[in-house]
């Protein structure tokens, strides 16, 4: 006989699977793992980068691949989006099944491993992994629900996949894609992207500026070619405001790049009103006294900007952060520039515009959303959908 008072319910597990591709989508799983640990304290919930479980060679081709495309041949990248973002439709196209045959051969390590971790929802801040995990669960190798939290706007085709319970998008115009892929109203949600906590919270602005010895009063320029790596002409953008406005200062996001770091150093000697900044996770502090933001169009840096309500001068990318950048421009929160000098221009032009960089403000407001309140409300539900999970017989005692 089973004693039930000493073989209660096993908690739920939540696992989020993310990737080290580029630094949103581990940003977004720290965000959520963070609201969900509060909002399901009842919950056990663990993240995994699913790259750790993949060989080197493909580590080197996806990660590395994403950031040479980036960086170095943006026109070649950008073709290579819009040549694979297809088929639009339900069904799966030929040359998907075979990217998605290779994709899981890859993943053959955390496709043993899964199992072993048991959970009753996974949570994929990225794609790579949920057609996989689909068929794990239709040949019963798993007992699991799924959601999917998008972290661009702009959609790929390779978001796509069978079997996912719930949806969570970031825009109308990211649902609408989904839509096309043949996703049922019922299981999709537009929460726009989960940001962290200190992204919504309400900041003293007299300390910030004390903190950062910031001139209060006085234009402030965030500028960011990215975190993990640089995309664009940094230091060149940097000289052309500060030279142009006497006023301005530019505070260099320079990430983890040490190499960027050495050559701001030397700069900033002689122009103090140019800031490098290694990477901080004290950024919404900087956003939140900022006059605008100079970045890549990355989904998660600009969801934080719309959270801060922050006008955007937006580089010019490629492929999925092209997108971004469009929506947000068409939007009103941000300015579209193509180059170093364009750059340069429109940043003086808004430090001289008050008017036009309220009403971007505005704009940035009102397409903003709940997410991560949201986001995590959604999950939660998924959780408590999932199937009841059989206690462990360790766990269980005679009597």
């Amino acid at each position: 006989m089973t004693d039930i008072a000493h073989n209660p319910r096993p908690r739920r597990k939540i696992l989020i699977i993310t990737a080290s591709v580029g630094a949103g989508h581990n940003s977004v799983a720290r965000a959520l793992r963070d609201s969900l640990a509060e909002a399901a304290p009842q919950a056990e919930i663990s993240t995994l980068d699913l790259l750790d479980y993949t060989p080197g060679w493909f580590r080197a081709y996806y990660a590395g691949g994403f950031v040479f495309g980036m960086t170095r041949v943006p026109l070649l990248f950008d073709i290579g989006f819009f040549l694979t973002n297809r088929p639009q439709t339900p069904k799966r196209g030929w040359s998907e099944n075979i990217h998605l045959t290779v994709e899981r051969l890859a993943m053959e390590e955390l496709h043993e491993h899964l199992p072993n971790i048991r959970p009753d929802l996974i949570v994929h801040t990225h794609f790579l992994a949920a057609p996989m995990v689909t068929l794990m669960v239709r040949a019963g190798q798993l007992r699991c629900r799924q959601v999917v939290v998008a972290t661009d706007i702009e959609l790929h085709r390779l978001w796509f996949s069978e079997g996912i319970d719930h949806w969570l998008a970031p825009s109308q115009y990211s649902a609408d894609t989904l839509r096309r892929w043949g996703v049922a109203e019922e299981n999709l949600s537009v929460t726009g992207m989960p940001v962290g906590p200190k992204w919504l919270a309400p900041l003293d602005r007299a300390r910030i500026y004390q903190d950062w010895n910031l001139p209060e009063g006085k234009p402030i320029v965030l500028l960011s070619g990215g975190t993990e790596f640089v995309c664009g002409p940094i230091v060149k953008i940097a000289r052309g405001i500060v030279e142009d406005d006497d006023q301005a200062t530019v505070v260099i996001l320079a990430g983890r790049n040490k190499g960027l770091l050495a050559e701001l150093g030397k700069v900033a000697a002689s122009q103090p009103r140019i800031r490098p900044l290694s990477f901080t996770d004290r950024l919404p502090e900087l956003a939140e006294v900022a006059t605008l933001m100079v970045s890549k169009p990355g989904g998660l840096t600009t969801a934080e900007c719309v959270a801060k309500a922050l006008p955007m001068v937006l580089l010019h990318s490629a492929g999925h952060e092209e997108g971004n950048a469009h929506y947000l421009a068409h939007n009103g929160a941000a300015v579209l520039t193509v180059n170093k000098d364009d750059t340069v221009s429109a940043v003086l032009r808004l430090l001289r515009n008050p008017a036009r960089l309220k009403e971007m403000s505005d704009n940035a407001r009102r397409i903003q959303l709940p997410s991560t309140q949201l986001a995590t409300e959604i999950i939660c539900r998924e959780l408590e959908a999932a199937a009841p999970r059989p206690a462990d017989s360790s766990a269980t005692g005679a009597v």
